[in-house]
């Protein structure tokens, strides 16, 4: 049986209470007004006012992929004294939590193609922050451990990575973050899986 504390009771009611944000047909959600809310409605159009969007950001995937791009590329950059990218670090961490961990369950949990979950470990091997060998039970299926070099390399990463987070969403309320997770998740465990 699930026990829910009194502050995530608090909070669930909280959520309750809010005034729901109005999204008018034709509009993006993100223009939405509430019956609270008297500040401008959030839009791309500010970034080049010049150029006419005609509804392209009312496109949801436009947005996300936009942040993705930006959060990746400021990762990358960070990253790159250590010869990692985000995936493989984030390779690295399940690995690291998982020793043996198979390629099928990466592959399965980034829902990517084991191919291309291969060529992120195959590099990791070669720049010794991984090692694959065979189960015991199954030769023909291997596990996955990382290495001195690897759990050193994650734990600079995970610093980096925590410190660009908190300053790429430093402008949202720790309830906002809370809910963009929340929604985030909620998305992507309801997509069918690929592998």
């Amino acid at each position: 049986m699930l026990r829910r504390d009194k502050s995530c009771v608090r909070h669930s009611r909280n959520l309750r209470e809010r005034p729901r944000a109005t999204v008018k047909k034709g509009q993006s959600p993100s223009m939405a007004t509430s019956s609270e809310t008297k500040s401008p409605p959030l839009s791309r159009q500010a970034v080049t006012p010049g150029l006419d969007l005609d509804g392209l950001d009312q496109v949801l995937g436009i947005h996300v992929g936009t942040f993705n791009t930006l959060l990746l590329s400021r990762l990358e950059r960070q990253l790159e004294s250590f010869k990692v990218t985000p995936k493989q670090v984030a390779i690295l961490w399940l690995v690291n939590a998982n020793p043996g961990v198979k390629q099928s369950d990466l592959s399965r949990f980034f829902k990517i193609e084991r191919p291309t979950v291969h060529q992120f470990v195959r590099q990791l091997t070669l720049n010794g922050h991984l090692v694959s060998e065979p189960s015991k039970l199954d030769r023909r299926a291997g596990g996955l451990w990382i290495t001195e070099t690897g759990a050193a390399t994650l734990t600079a990463a995970r610093e980096i990575i925590f410190t660009d987070e908190a300053d790429l969403l430093s402008p949202l309320t720790t309830e906002e973050q809370a809910e963009l997770y929340r929604l985030i998740i909620k998305v992507y465990l309801s997509v069918p899986g690929r592998t």
